[in-house]
């Protein structure tokens, strides 16, 4: 039935039910890690393909938060499907231009957030347009996936900590400005630097490490000018999130881990409620 590109590494099936059904199967596999799942990231539909199909599930969540009865809804529920009605539409790397980010974080009014996350670096961001300082947008970073080493390092949990350290900018110019919106758009396309590997003398990326995540969690809050700690957060509302991932690796490239995008929905998801 399924017919596997030697060059794209992606699956295809003539009837449009089978991929219904992959999809479907994926979904799934990442929200639940069910029984039997994938053995590696090429027989997974979500993440085959350096995870080109990972923003359907950011879309399915939208399509949720958009069934929702407006009639009953509490206010939360309205920043929420803003969020995620925006986020779906940048988190698709086909709609991810200079453009496209501009228009939204322009568009971003007192009291709404702005995600995205990063594959390509392990991380992800978040805006926050702060409700009494409206043209000083509120920033974070944080790593979303452990390494492999300390996942499988013991049967012990393991958590991270939120929220994390919170940044304001004086102004949203320089969120809006060209060269940045372009920086976002290189993390999500390409990744800075692999964790490293020790084979004889030499040196190599391990690709099948997560990236390391420093280019987005550190480098990128100093880029800009006169950002400040924001220290007004309250302690009431830390919270903290398990990572319940799996690495799956049988003769493959690259082994099937969970999506780190639902991890990432489930953290802002959280923050925002």
């Amino acid at each position: 039935m399924f017919v596997k590109n030697n060059y794209t590494s992606s699956w295809y099936s003539k009837p449009q039910e089978s991929i219904s059904q992959n999809l479907s199967g994926s979904i799934l596999n990442h929200l639940f890690l069910p029984h039997n799942l994938p053995s590696s990231s090429d027989t997974d539909y979500l993440i085959d393909s350096n995870h080109r199909h990972e923003y359907k599930l950011l879309e399915y969540v939208n399509k949720y938060l958009k069934s929702l009865d407006a009639k009953n809804e509490l206010s939360v529920f309205q920043v929420l499907k803003k969020c995620f009605q925006y986020w779906t539409v940048i988190q698709n790397k086909e709609n991810c231009s200079v453009p496209n980010l501009q228009s939204i974080i322009q568009k971003l009014v007192p009291g709404d957030f702005l995600p995205l996350y990063f594959h390509a670096q392990n991380a992800a961001i978040l805006i926050e347009i702060d409700e009494n300082h409206t043209d000083q947008p509120l920033i974070s970073s944080w790593e979303v996936s452990l390494p492999p080493d300390v996942i499988t390092s013991s049967l012990e949990p393991h958590f991270s900590d939120f929220p994390v350290p919170v940044f304001r900018l004086p102004n949203r110019s320089q969120l809006l400005s060209s060269v940045h919106c372009e920086l976002l758009i290189d993390f999500m396309n390409n990744t800075i630097e692999h964790a490293k590997v020790q084979k004889a003398s030499y040196r190599f990326d391990e690709v099948r490490d997560v990236p390391i995540s420093h280019y987005v969690c550190q480098w990128w809050i100093t880029q800009f000018q006169d950002a400040q700690v924001h220290n007004q957060i309250n302690p009431s509302i830390a919270f903290k999130k398990k990572h319940r991932d799996q690495i799956r690796y049988t003769r493959s490239m690259l082994p099937f881990r969970r999506s780190g995008l639902w991890m990432t929905i489930k953290v802002v998801l959280h923050t925002i409620l």
